[in-house]
């Protein structure tokens, strides 16, 4: 058995974190530019040795994972991990979690065909490495106080409950288109992406694709455009800074991130107690097709749903990770962690459907007096900000305003049937129990409230 078998988890993400200064040279000096310039293939095949390593099938997934008894409110995010969108996609719903689980995003090697692999054929992931490191960097802070934590998929474990879990999601997804405004978003991202591997084209390859447009170009133009596309890697904190043509790297891999499926989703959740929160709709849409619609108790929270959906919520935005932490130390929202906290508890716990009729409706009178609370404390936290802040912050809009969309039905029979069958012969569990059926979807307004942005 490896000695990592029962590694904690956030040993693991720390030792990560350390590998990934030490391998790609940041704790000899060498700076982000160089890194974006120079990463090597050597590099990235060390990097994925250490962390394939982490993650062999002798892993105690279940043995590792937080578990539901210690009093966190934890959340699994299955939104967009893109790298410059994660922070901010965190920090707007991190005072109301005490922990964030995310589905790790860097590939298992042992678990790709060796033509795509990080290990055998590295030099492919050279721009996809310098995107998921600023991730790793970006979030370290948060990492290493245990806020946030990076969980293996099970099915990178254990690769039988892959397959069976990718070939559930197929059928259960097939024939549904995703939601147009996720559509819009992923657009707007491959934009980018397409972008970045334009401007990482070889001079030949990049004038010629010009000129084949019909466009005629002298020798100080060919310059001015070489010039414009090398810049504009330059000024992107993470675009790879490498060529692609004859005599350069061939192909770049471009890797979309979203966390799990629906099934595997469940599973964690099972385990650590955690519930799913996204701001994706295709995601949402997802969890809502597992919940048992004509269920009794399904009408029972539906007062309490439509409550949280009237209610408009505060988010920050665009602040420094040193800010979110100082807002968590000083105990900011949470008597309304501690709501969320009882309502995943009750959810689990209450089976008499009078006791929980009962409770919902007092939860919704609850609700009312806990976002007035929250209301007075977002006054706060906005003035904490302008002080932190100074006038140094040109530009930075703190807060947003959205709502939360909240479910706790129970999950449907075939739903609850099928994960139980997955963990029962995949994690040794003899039963499914999701012990918090909470679900939030975070949408927002993207609206600046006013008297947020310092000019």
């Amino acid at each position: 058995m490896s000695g990592w078998a029962t590694v904690p988890l956030l040993t693991r993400n720390r030792i990560l974190i350390r590998a990934a200064k030490e391998i790609f040279g940041f704790n000899k000096g060498r700076s982000w530019s160089e890194f974006k310039r120079d990463i090597s293939s050597e590099e990235i095949r060390e990097f994925f040795r250490i962390h394939g390593s982490m993650w062999g099938p002798e892993t105690d997934w279940v043995g590792i994972m937080p578990k539901p008894g210690d009093g966190k409110l934890r959340g699994l995010y299955l939104g967009d991990i893109r790298p410059e969108l994660i922070l901010q996609n965190l920090i707007r719903f991190s005072l109301y979690n005490d922990q964030i689980l995310i589905v790790d995003p860097f590939p298992n090697p042992r678990n790709i065909k060796p033509k795509f692999n990080p290990f055998e054929n590295p030099g492919q992931y050279k721009a996809d490495m310098v995107k998921a490191i600023f991730f790793l960097f970006r979030l370290a802070p948060w990492i290493e106080s245990g806020v946030v934590q990076l969980i293996p998929d099970p099915g990178d474990i254990d690769l039988n409950l892959r397959w069976e879990t990718f070939d559930l999601a197929r059928a259960r997804r097939a024939g549904r288109p995703p939601d147009e405004a996720d559509l819009a978003d992923v657009h707007k991202a491959g934009e980018k992406d397409l972008a970045r591997f334009l401007y990482a084209m070889d001079e030949k390859a990049l004038l010629g694709m010009v000129e084949r447009s019909g466009q005629k170009l002298n020798e100080d133009e060919k310059r001015d455009v070489v010039e414009y596309a090398r810049q504009q890697l330059r000024d992107d904190p993470i675009a790879w800074e490498g060529k692609i043509g004859p005599g350069f790297e061939a192909g770049q891999m471009n890797l979309f991130r979203g966390g799990a499926n629906l099934e595997t989703t469940l599973m964690i959740c099972d385990v650590t107690g955690a519930f799913p929160y996204t701001n994706m709709r295709t995601r949402w849409q997802e969890l809502m097709s597992a919940r048992d619609e004509l269920s009794e108790t399904a009408r029972i929270w539906s007062p309490l749903a439509k409550t949280f959906q009237s209610l408009e919520f505060k988010f920050l935005n665009q602040v420094d990770v040193s800010f979110a932490n100082s807002i968590r130390e000083d105990g900011r929202l949470e008597s309304f962690r501690s709501f969320l906290r009882t309502i995943g508890k009750q959810a689990s716990e209450v089976k008499d459907l009078s006791a929980l009729d009962s409770f919902v409706r007092d939860s919704k009178d609850a609700l009312i007096g806990e976002h007035q609370k929250a209301s007075a404390e977002w006054d706060k936290i906005q003035a904490s900000f302008l002080k932190w802040a100074g006038g140094g912050a040109l530009g930075a809009t703190s807060l947003l305003s959205g709502h939360l969309s909240l479910d706790a039905a129970a999950l449907s029979a075939g739903m609850l049937s099928t994960i139980g069958a997955l963990m029962s012969r995949h994690m040794s569990k003899a039963s499914f129990r999701k012990s918090n059926p909470m679900s939030l979807l975070i949408d927002l307004s993207e609206r600046e409230l006013p008297g947020t942005t310092l000019y």
